[in-house]
């Protein structure tokens, strides 16, 4: 642990004064199981059972507020690993009853059961007060619960990020189901998401069903749906020498088309939902005062802002760059033991969301900043801990942790970011 690790630990630890209830949660899906200390780790009590519902909401409320009154205690310091989706309605709960709730890894929790308990055995009325101690030892994550509009940034990201995954498959069942029926589409048409290919397979799905319309009525259709209204007599053409020639199933039945019908049609919803979300996010940006800065950067567009913005929350609970590079994963973790020396990589225990979108915003910084440019080709330039040149993926996360710097002193300073030269797209 760095020094500076440590002195922030010890701040953490002495946030807890003797008037301080410490409440440990363990987390579950139909309920949890509450611990509660004081400073010097005393256990004053503990619930095995308290349900995801408002009665056991409730209680919880009653027992912290009778345990407060009891010990002759003020404030409460509330620790709970963040299991899943199911801590959002007690942490939601309790911060709007006034206290304040922070989170353990879980990775924390298991050494600390092991080092508390010399077993890795575990309960739930265990791991409550071990989470408890944990909370008590200021060993808890600085992330606090965000609200408003930086909340449903990251909410909506979310819902988003999952869609596409969706759009991935219901594209690749359609993918497949052309393989079977009419795989020469795939030259003509290098996308699922294809408006021409949308309007062909709405009207005539199958070779046989292409062979009966006229050339022009083709041209028609794809110009009409198309952006290059020019090729379209040519594309017209090649599709109808394509279904003469395909070398598809031939034996064409109701339950054939149906396929191709609902694969269309997931395709369009998931594509036209994307859009609509992309839309909100432009949107949602528009409220949020520190967006500016961050699209100022070549190559950060609204929907990388809008991802970063939401996976962060407030910029002002992060009081160092350092702090966001450990937040997002991109820390350097090192193996090293004796005359061992181990290879560098990144810890990955932040937001992996926010991870993926920071290694795409530094592949496209690279290029589009001049300023982002050099310091990757003098990265590339210099050798690793082993006289070796480092590998390109190496240098991109060398240049997110130069990014997350820069972002965090945007913020900080409240400006734009100023290039050194504008780059040619001809040079990129």
């Amino acid at each position: 642990m760095s020094q500076k690790d440590y002195s922030r630990q010890v701040a953490k630890r002495q946030r807890i004064k003797k008037s301080t209830l410490i409440v440990g949660v363990d987390i579950g899906k139909a309920f949890n199981a509450v611990g509660f200390m004081d400073k010097d780790g005393n256990v004053l009590n503990s619930c095995p059972k308290l349900y995801n519902s408002r009665e056991g909401f409730e209680e919880c409320i009653n027992l912290i507020e009778g345990l407060k009154a009891k010990h002759h205690l003020k404030d409460v310091l509330i620790g709970m690993e963040p299991t899943g989706h199911y801590w959002r309605k007690l942490a939601y709960f309790a911060k709007d009853h006034g206290y304040e709730v922070r989170f353990v890894r879980t990775t924390a929790l298991k050494h600390h059961r092991e080092i508390d308990e010399s077993s890795s055995a575990k309960s739930d009325r265990r791991d409550a007060l071990t989470i408890a101690n944990i909370t008590r030892e200021g060993k808890y994550i600085d992330t606090v619960i965000e609200d408003g509009p930086l909340r449903q940034l990251r909410t909506l990201s979310k819902a988003r990020e999952r869609l596409l995954r969706y759009s991935v498959s219901a594209k690749n069942s359609l993918h497949a189901a052309l393989d079977d029926y009419f795989p020469e589409l795939h030259e003509m048409f290098w996308s699922m998401g294809s408006r021409s290919l949308w309007a062909i397979l709405e009207q005539s799905p199958f070779p046989q069903d292409v062979l009966l319309m006229k050339e022009s009525t083709l041209k028609e259709l794809i110009a009409q749906s198309s952006r290059k209204k020019a090729g379209s007599a040519q594309k017209a053409k090649a599709l109808c020498d394509a279904a003469q020639n395909s070398i598809g199933v031939k034996q064409i039945g109701g339950a054939d088309r149906y396929r191709i019908e609902m694969c269309l049609e997931e395709v369009k919803r998931t594509v036209m939902t994307l859009k609509n979300i992309d839309m909100q996010l432009k949107r949602m940006l528009k409220e949020i005062p520190s967006a500016p800065y961050l699209m100022s950067i070549p190559g950060i567009g609204p929907l990388s802002a809008a991802v970063f913005l939401g996976e962060i929350g407030d910029p002002v609970n992060f009081h160092n760059a350092r702090q966001l590079v450990k937040y997002a994963g991109y820390d350097p973790q090192e193996s090293d033991s004796g005359s061992r020396i181990g290879r560098r990589f990144i810890s990955k225990k932040g937001r992996w969301l926010l991870r993926k979108y920071l290694f795409f915003m530094s592949m496209r910084v690279v290029v589009l900043s001049k300023y982002f440019q050099e310091y990757y080709l003098r990265k590339l330039e210099t050798k690793n801990r082993f006289g070796q040149h480092p590998r390109r993926k190496e240098m991109l996360c060398a240049v997110v942790i130069k990014l997350i710097k820069v972002i965090f002193a945007l913020l900080r300073d409240k400006r734009g970011f100023e290039d050194l030269a504008p780059v040619a797209l001809a040079a990129a």
